[in-house]
Order: structure tokens, then C-alpha cells, then sequence
């Protein structure tokens, strides 16, 4: 990944890649993060970092305890290389990683927003006041979303758009799919002269739905889950408690070890697996 560019700076180097990796820059974006370059450089840092470190210690690995040769040298290059390429690579992910998680936190408390733009409408509050409104009541909304609203005014502010034209470019690099959907009805609505509390109106009651469904499939999930949970551990119970009385019949073992561990290891880290598993799905986190 990280290839030696003979008299070229390595700050022109990463302002190369940084402009050739647009997906990257995209995802950069989607987060909301400022300075994609300097984001850039230090992700080639890290590879350059990860390529000399992988490289030295494969020399001193041969120069100790193996032999110095071209093809085990050659071995060493591409090994190195690999690592800086998965370094990179890993980088790149968390980039991808953030934006899908912002995502899923717009989505699970957008309801919520919308009834509060609803509300807004009603009483025929302005459409910039309302972003300004939700900008300030992250900790109500989610600051995921306080954010996204943050941009909409910050291109209004700073880069002198008008109003609808900054819900147009925002949404363009929202992460969440939802969020897209609502700002570009807004902005249509808006822009033609359309009653911008009819919309709301109707996006609160769909939403409304889907969140709804969305509770209900995660209630069915839980039920499931600790119907199997539930019968996983007491087979593996009983099946623990048959081997520790077998072993003990057969003089294997005096006291109840496999017992204890099923207590102290086996059912905590069911219960961990099983809890992480209902957090992951659960429509409201």
C-alpha cells in the first residue's frame, strides 16, 4: 500500500491518495469530522509505522535465528507490505464502522425528532429556527442527530446557502437512510409551498408504524432468545452435573470442579453473549 515516491514529500504523498480515495473521504464525511487530510496522513503514519516495524523484526528474526536470504528477504517485503495494507485497510473500516453506527443511532431516535418538528410546525415556528431548536437538544434527540442539524445551520452560516439548499447538501452525506428521506421531502415541500405539517404529519405517523414493528419483531427476538437461552443452559447444566457425577463414580475427581465451572464461567458467559445479543437488536439503544 504504501509505496516509496523518490523526491516527493510524504505530505504530497498523502495529499495524493487523500484525493484519490473518495470512498474513504466520503465516509469521512458521513461522520462529520473536520481535516480529511490530516485524517489521511496519519493513516499513512500508521502504515509506514507498521511496514518498517513488521520489516525489522523479520530482518532480526533472520539475522538471529535464520539465514539472511533473498527469497526469505523477499518473504519479509511482502509480509511488511501486507501489514501496512491491513493497517490502512483497518483505518478505512473505522471509518465505515462510525458512520454505520451514527446511522443506527439517527434511525433509533428520529421518531422522536420528527414529533418534535410536528410540533414545531404547528405552531408555525420557522424551518431554520427548528434545526436550531434540535441542534441545541442533543441530549433529548440523540447528538447524533443535534449534529446533523448543527451542519444544516453551519451551511447556512458559513457557506451562505439558503436554507433548503443546506437540507439538500446535507442530506447528501447523512449516514442514515431515514434521515436522507425526511430532509428531502422538507426540502420539496418547502420549496414548492406545500404545508410542511401535513408532511410531518404523515412521516411522524410512518414512523410511528415502523418503529412500532420494529419493537414488536425486537420483543419477538427476546422471547426467542431466552427460550433458547433458557434451554441451553439448563441442558448444559444437567449435562455438566452427569459428567461431574460420572467422574466422581469413577474416581476421577472428588469434588464438584465441573460444577463450579458451569457456575462460574459457562452461565456468566452465556448471560454476557445473550445481553450483548439483545442490546445489538434492540429498536430504542
Amino acid at each position: 500500500m504504501i509505496m516509496p515516491m523518490i523526491n516527493v514529500p510524504l505530505k504530497r504523498y498523502t495529499d495524493w491518495i487523500a484525493i484519490r480515495d473518495t470512498g474513504c473521504r466520503y465516509d469521512y464525511e458521513k461522520c462529520r469530522l473536520d481535516r480529511f487530510d490530516s485524517w489521511m496522513y496519519v493513516t499513512v503514519l500508521f502504515s509506514i509505522a507498521a511496514f518498517i516495524i513488521v520489516l525489522l523484526g523479520g530482518s532480526v528474526y533472520l539475522a538471529l535465528w535464520a539465514n539472511i536470504e533473498p527469497i526469505n528477504m523477499a518473504f519479509m517485503l511482502i509480509l511488511a507490505a501486507g501489514a501496512s495494507g491491513v493497517t490502512y485497510y483497518a483505518r478505512a473500516y473505522s471509518l465505515r464502522s462510525m458512520k454505520a453506527y451514527r446511522g443506527a443511532l439517527i434511525d433509533a431516535s428520529l421518531v422522536h425528532a420528527i414529533g418534535f418538528m410536528l410540533t414545531m410546525a404547528e405552531s408555525n415556528v420557522p424551518l431554520r429556527k427548528m434545526f436550531e431548536n434540535i441542534s441545541n437538544l442533543g441530549g433529548v434527540y440523540g447528538e447524533d442527530i443535534a449534529l446533523e442539524a448543527t451542519y444544516i445551520l453551519s451551511l447556512v452560516e458559513e457557506d451562505g446557502l439558503d436554507i433548503v439548499s443546506a437540507i439538500r447538501k446535507a442530506q447528501s452525506t447523512s449516514p442514515s437512510a431515514a434521515w436522507q428521506e425526511l430532509l428531502i421531502g422538507i426540502a420539496e415541500v418547502y420549496g414548492s409551498g406545500g404545508s410542511l405539517n401535513d408532511y410531518l404529519e404523515g412521516k411522524y405517523q410512518a414512523f410511528t408504524e415502523r418503529k412500532r414493528m420494529d419493537v414488536k419483531k425486537y420483543n419477538d427476538s427476546i422471547q426467542g432468545i431466552s427460550s433458547v437461552y433458557l434451554s441451553i443452559v439448563g441442558i448444559a447444566s444437567i449435562f455438566v452435573s452427569l459428567i461431574n457425577l460420572v467422574f466422581n463414580m469413577a474416581g476421577w475427581l472428588s469434588n464438584d470442579s465441573f460444577v463450579w465451572l458451569d457456575a462460574i464461567a459457562v452461565v456468566p458467559l452465556g448471560s454476557f453473549v445473550v445481553i450483548r445479543l439483545m442490546r445489538a437488536s434492540n429498536p430504542e439503544v
